[in-house]
C-alpha cells in the first residue's frame, strides 16, 4: 500500500472554540493537563473494531480460506495430469481448442459425475457428451455461470476491511463498485474515522473469496481474514473499538502525563459527542437538523448548499445562492453523486420549490446525520449544564442504567440512590418521541434549550412533522471509562517517522519503531495511548479529557 501518508497535507483545522459551540465545555478530572498534537499524521490514529464476543478485529492474513474438495463423486486421479493441465490452460484463456476427455465405457451416472467435476473446478467451462467422449470448452459470455456455492458452507462471506485515510462509507462504495453490486449488499457494524488506519468486519451474501481478494490491488484498502458465517453483520454488531493514538510534540513532565492517564483510567470522561459529529465546515450538521425539525425546508436546503471558502463545489454553491436555479447550479457541479448533486437533481426534476421532496430524495443515513447532529447538540448542552449545576452527584429523579440492565429501560433514582449509586450509571436521553426524561429539574432544561431554537419535545414526533423526520431518541451514559488503558512515552526527531505499526505494517514485516535516544538535544516527546471504548464513544473526547485542551482544532475535515 502506498506510503503517501501525504501528511504534508496536515489536518485541516476547525475553528478554535468549536467545542464550546456544540456544548463541550466541562471535564471530569482536576489534573493539570498538557499540550500536544493529535492526528498530525493519519498513521498516528489506529482503530480496530471489537466484535460482539470481545475479540479485537485484526488483519492477519491476505490469503484465501482453504476450499473444500468438491463432492462430485469423481476423483481427480480419474483424469490424466496432462488433461487437467489442458483444462487449466483453457480456463485461463491460454488455450482455445476444446479439451477432449475419454468417456467410453462410462455409465450415465459416471458421465454425470465427470460433468459435475468439470463444473466444480472450472465454472467458466462447459462440457457435453459426444461420440464416447466429453468435450470441454469455454462458456460463451451469455452462458457463463457463477461457481456453485459449496454445500454446507454458511451463506455469508465475512472479512476484515483495512483502510487508510478514507471513511467507511467511501470504502464500502469503492468495494461495491468493484464487485458490481449495491453498497447496501455489504453489511458492517459501524463507521470508522477517516483520518486514521482502521480495521473492521464486513459481510456479503455468498461472495466468492477469490473475487473479493482482487480488491487488494486497489490503493487505500485491503481485505483479508475471510470466513463464512450464517448471519450478516448489521449496524451495532460490535462491543466497541480499540484505539492506539500518538500525541506528538508534548510539553509538561512525565509526572503530568502519568497523572492525566491515571485520572482518565480511574474517573473516565464526559461522554460528549465529539466535534466530528457536527462536521468542521462553516455549516454544522446540527444547524441543518434544526431547520429540518422546524419544518424550514428551504433553509435546510440553503444550508446544505451554502458557499464555503474554496473547494471543488464553490461554483455550484455560488450559483445556487445567486440564482436559486437548480439546473444551472447542477451544471457547475463536477461530481453529481454527492449530497449537493442529489439535492439539485431532485429540485430539477421535482419542482424548484419542492424543498421537502428534495431533502427526502437524500439517502436516509444522510438525513439522519443532520437530525442526530441536532439531538447530539442538545445532549452535549444538557451534560455541560448538569455538571456545572450539580457536579457528579447522583440526584433523585435521575435516570439510571446499571451494568447488566437493559439499555432501553432506565430506572428512576430514588433518595436511597443518592450517595450509593455511581455517576457512571446516570444516563441522559437524546430527545425523541419514545424516551422518558429525568424526574427532576433537568427535564425542564430540555424544554428551555429546545424553546431557544423554536422547538419543543413534540417536534420529534411523527405527528408534528413528516414521519421521515421523526426521531425516537435513546439513552447515553453521562460518563464513560476507557478499558485496558496502556501508555508510554517515546522520543523522536523525525516528525514524519511512524511511531505505531498498523496491522498491514506487521503483515508486511516492518520493524517496530524504536524512536530515538532521550538524550538527543533535538528530540521531541510523544505519548502513545491505547484503550478500549464502547460503540458510539469518541476517542477524541478521551484525549480532550487527558490533555484538558480543546481538540477541535486537530479534528480533520470530513
Amino acid at each position: 500500500m502506498a506510503n503517501a501518508d501525504a501528511d504534508a497535507s496536515a489536518p485541516k483545522k476547525a475553528r478554535i472554540g468549536f467545542e464550546q459551540d456544540v456544548g463541550i465545555t466541562e471535564y471530569v478530572g482536576t489534573h493539570k493537563g498538557f499540550n500536544g498534537v493529535l492526528k498530525q499524521r493519519y498513521s498516528d490514529f489506529l482503530v480496530n473494531e471489537i466484535d460482539p464476543s470481545g475479540r479485537v478485529v485484526r488483519l492477519e492474513t491476505l490469503e484465501p480460506p482453504p476450499e473444500p474438495e468438491p463432492d462430485t463423486g469423481w476423483a481427480d486421479e480419474n483424469v490424466s495430469a496432462e488433461a487437467r493441465e489442458h483444462l487449466e490452460l483453457l480456463a485461463g484463456g491460454k488455450r482455445t481448442e476444446s479439451v477432449v476427455l475419454p468417456a467410453a465405457g462410462l455409465t450415465k451416472e459416471q458421465r454425470g459425475q465427470l460433468h459435475a467435476w468439470v463444473r466444480a473446478h472450472w465454472p467458466h467451462l462447459e462440457s457435453h457428451t459426444a461420440d464416447g467422449t466429453v468435450r470441454v470448452s469455454r462458456s460463451t459470455a451469455q452462458r457463463r455461470r457463477a461457481a456453485p456455492w459449496p454445500s454446507g458452507r454458511p451463506s455469508y462471506t465475512t472479512f476484515v476491511l483495512y483502510k487508510e485515510n478514507m471513511d467507511t462509507i467511501e470504502a464500502v462504495n469503492r468495494i461495491a463498485t468493484f464487485l458490481g453490486m449495491r453498497p447496501s449488499c455489504l453489511g458492517y457494524a459501524g463507521t470508522k474515522d477517516k483520518r486514521a488506519k482502521t480495521c473492521q468486519r464486513l459481510s456479503c451474501h455468498r461472495l466468492p473469496a477469490k473475487k473479493l481478494l482482487e480488491l487488494n490491488r486497489r490503493q487505500g484498502i485491503r481485505v483479508g481474514n475471510i470466513t463464512f458465517e450464517d448471519t450478516a453483520i448489521k449496524l451495532g454488531d460490535l462491543q466497541g473499538n480499540r484505539f492506539a493514538i500518538v500525541l506528538r510534540d508534548l510539553d509538561g513532565t512525565t509526572e503530568d502525563h502519568e497523572e492525566a492517564v491515571r485520572s482518565l483510567s480511574e474517573n473516565g470522561f464526559l461522554n460528549y459527542y465529539g466535534t466530528q459529529r457536527f462536521g468542521t465546515t462553516a455549516v454544522a450538521t446540527h444547524q441543518i437538523g434544526r431547520a429540518l425539525l422546524r419544518g424550514q425546508y428551504e433553509e435546510a436546503v440553503d444550508l446544505v448548499l451554502q458557499p464555503r471558502v474554496g473547494g471543488t463545489l464553490a461554483g455550484c454553491r455560488d450559483e445556487w445562492m445567486k440564482s436559486k436555479d437548480a439546473a444551472r447550479a447542477l451544471s457547475k457541479l463536477p461530481h453529481r453523486g454527492c449530497i449537493e448533486g442529489l439535492l439539485l437533481r431532485a429540485l430539477t426534476k421535482g419542482g424548484a420549490t419542492n424543498y421537502l421532496g428534495a431533502l427526502l430524495a437524500l439517502p436516509r443515513n444522510v438525513r439522519l446525520l443532520y437530525l442526530h447532529g441536532y439531538q447530539s447538540y442538545v445532549w452535549n448542552r444538557l451534560v455541560s449544564r448538569r455538571v456545572q449545576r450539580f457536579g457528579f452527584t447522583v440526584l433523585p429523579g435521575d435516570l439510571l442504567i446499571t451494568p447488566g440492565a437493559s439499555e432501553d429501560e432506565p430506572r428512576v433514582a430514588g433518595p436511597e440512590d443518592v450517595g450509593s449509586a455511581s455517576v457512571q450509571s446516570v444516563v441522559l436521553p437524546l430527545p425523541g418521541h419514545s424516551v422518558r426524561y429525568p424526574q427532576n429539574e433537568v427535564a425542564d432544561w430540555y424544554k428551555e434549550i429546545l424553546a431557544e431554537d423554536g422547538l419543543s419535545l413534540d417536534s420529534f414526533g411523527s405527528e408534528q412533522r413528516h414521519r421521515e423526520l421523526s426521531m425516537s431518541g435513546c439513552y447515553r451514559h453521562l460518563v464513560t471509562i476507557p478499558r485496558e488503558v496502556k501508555w508510554r512515552e517515546v522520543s523522536y526527531t523525525d516528525p514524519q517517522a511512524a511511531l505505531l505499526l498498523s496491522d498491514l505494517d506487521r503483515l508486511e514485516g516492518l520493524p517496530e519503531p524504536t524512536g530515538c535516544c532521550k538524550g538527543d538535544s533535538d528530540a521531541k516527546r510523544a505519548l502513545i495511548l491505547e484503550f478500549n471504548l464502547g460503540s458510539s464513544c469518541y476517542a477524541t473526547m478521551a484525549v480532550r479529557e487527558l490533555m484538558h485542551r480543546d481538540c477541535s482544532a486537530w479534528v480533520a475535515s470530513a
